[in-house]
């Protein structure tokens, strides 16, 4: 906890001495950022890509294993107890329940 105080510190001492520069001085340092400002960015970019990437290989791949292993997916069930079956899936009972208020 004691660096991150530090470190605040240290961040509040560069944007207050920033904020003394003349608008010039702060223009130039703008510019100076801007090529790591586009790095980060392109890395956030290229994170979600990657993320894309990993869903888009992995998806196929896990419905065929699913339908091979007996597991099939069921999509757009309006039912549960329907989708499963009219037997059900072993070893789940069908519960009834009455609210009372």
């Amino acid at each position: 906890m004691l660096q991150f105080t530090q470190y605040y510190g240290r961040f509040e001492g560069f944007r207050g001495g920033l904020n003394r520069l003349p608008g010039w001085a702060r223009f130039l340092v703008g510019i100076a950022a801007l090529p790591g400002l586009v790095l980060a960015g392109l890395s956030i970019l290229l994170f979600v890509v990657s993320l894309l990437a990993l869903l888009l290989l992995a998806a196929p791949v896990y419905s065929a294993l699913k339908s091979l292993t007996g597991q099939a997916v069921v999509r757009n069930a309006p039912d549960v107890p329907d989708a499963i079956g009219p037997e059900g899936s072993p070893g789940v009972k069908r519960v009834e329940a009455t609210v009372v208020e």
